[in-house]
């Protein structure tokens, strides 16, 4: 059967009869089963399947990024409750939804953690690439939100020079950013802003051919926030001349990504920056509180994600850099690189398979480290990134 029109049904007893309720949900929402299937009829598909006919009779939608979730979809559904399990909005026409009295939920923050860790595993497996040191780059981080907060805490802890941009938050009296000129000018820029097209400070195509023009020579470019924040041209032109380099694991236009060739990728992954087991698991229990709260439940159903596994990490002895090494092992940027370029030509589906299939990893503070020979350095360094970190 096509994968597209994959359906499945689970059904658990109501465990209060007014909770009568069905949702359609993606299957790839984790901590299903443990958190909505308590108490509703759920049907799961593939979430970029999900159409109006699948929700004749569903009152709750439960999506993720892939799902555009508009009136084309939901006008003239019984649907009252959209959840999406992403710390983003775009895919979700909010002021529709408003003035239709539906009500909508995101997961703020949910993976902020996985993302900026991984954003910082596709430096260092970037710098490596390029013959970089990333301790003597300077980083520019455009957003310090969720996300790029915690980007500029692990570069710190890693001791590199880092500056932010943030404009909506220096007009509310932030201190300590940088305009994005001064961003810019950095040796790598980093996106981490909301994918937003109007307001005072849209971000689509907000890195575009004058925004290029300005950074460095060489300059690495590392975009895990939404792929069309980079205009499609310019970017194409820029690694076409060399001009700049990047990492990307979000793309323009995506998941068409077809007019890009990952040649001219120093490291290319399918956009799993927020793919920890634990960042899921958040992101499926947050909208489910959310969930709960607006079906005002006689019954709290208790949230079962557990987050408190820890996993071993032994960085092999011959490695340099043991704090580098360590990050790639838990980010397994490595080989989710690997992945995307033996799927070439790459096309929706393929893009889309990498992700759907994607086994979550785990996050650094449910990692412990186990040094090969004691490094004091290496060790205190690990402690500031979030590790647990065992003696040899």
């Amino acid at each position: 059967m096509d994968s597209r029109s994959r359906k499945s049904t689970f059904r658990t007893p109501s465990i209060d009869h007014r909770l009568n309720m069905r949702a359609v949900a993606d299957e790839n929402l984790a901590a299903l089963a443990d958190t909505f299937g308590r108490a509703l009829d759920t049907t799961t598909l593939p979430g970029r399947a999900i159409r109006r006919e699948h929700l004749v009779d569903a009152e709750v939608l439960l999506v993720r990024s892939v799902t555009r979730v508009n009136a084309e979809l939901l006008d003239g559904t019984p649907v009252r409750f959209v959840g999406s399990a992403t710390i983003g909005a775009d895919h979700l026409d909010t002021d529709w939804m408003d003035a239709n009295g539906i009500h909508w939920a995101t997961a703020p923050g949910c993976n902020a953690d996985a993302a900026a860790q991984y954003t910082l595993g596709m430096m260092v497996l970037a710098c490596q690439r390029l013959g970089r040191d990333l301790r003597q780059q300077r980083v520019g981080v455009f957003g310090r939100g969720n996300v790029g907060g915690r980007l500029v805490a692990l570069l710190d802890a890693l001791g590199v020079e880092v500056v932010a941009c943030d404009p909506p938050l220096a007009a509310q009296g932030e201190t300590g950013l940088v305009t994005p000129r001064q961003a810019l000018g950095a040796d790598i820029v980093s996106l981490h802003t909301p994918l937003t097209r109007s307001g005072r400070w849209p971000t689509a195509g907000m890195i575009d051919a004058n925004a290029i023009a300005s950074m460095p020579h060489g300059v690495l470019l590392v975009n895990a926030a939404r792929g069309d924040i980079v205009a499609r041209g310019p970017l194409l032109e820029a690694l076409a001349r060399r001009r700049l380099r990047a990492a990307l694991d979000t793309w323009p236009g995506e998941p068409d990504i077809r007019s890009m060739s990952l040649d001219s990728i120093t490291v290319a992954t399918p956009h799993v920056a927020g793919y920890s087991r634990q960042g899921k698991r958040r992101g499926t229990a947050m909208i489910h509180q959310a969930w709960q709260r607006w079906a005002e439940t006689p019954l709290r159903v208790e949230t079962k994600v557990s987050v408190d596994e820890i996993h071993d990490v032994e960085p092999p002895s011959s490695a340099t850099d043991v704090v580098e090494s360590a990050i790639l092992s838990v980010t397994r940027i490595i080989g989710d690189d690997a992945r995307m370029r033996e799927i070439q030509p790459v096309s929706d589906e393929r893009f889309d398979a990498l992700r759907r299939d994607y086994v979550p990893r785990q996050e650094f503070a449910a990692c412990r480290v186990r040094l090969p020979v004691d490094n004091p350095d290496a060790r205190q360094t690990l402690a500031r990134l979030g590790f647990q970190v065992a003696m040899p």
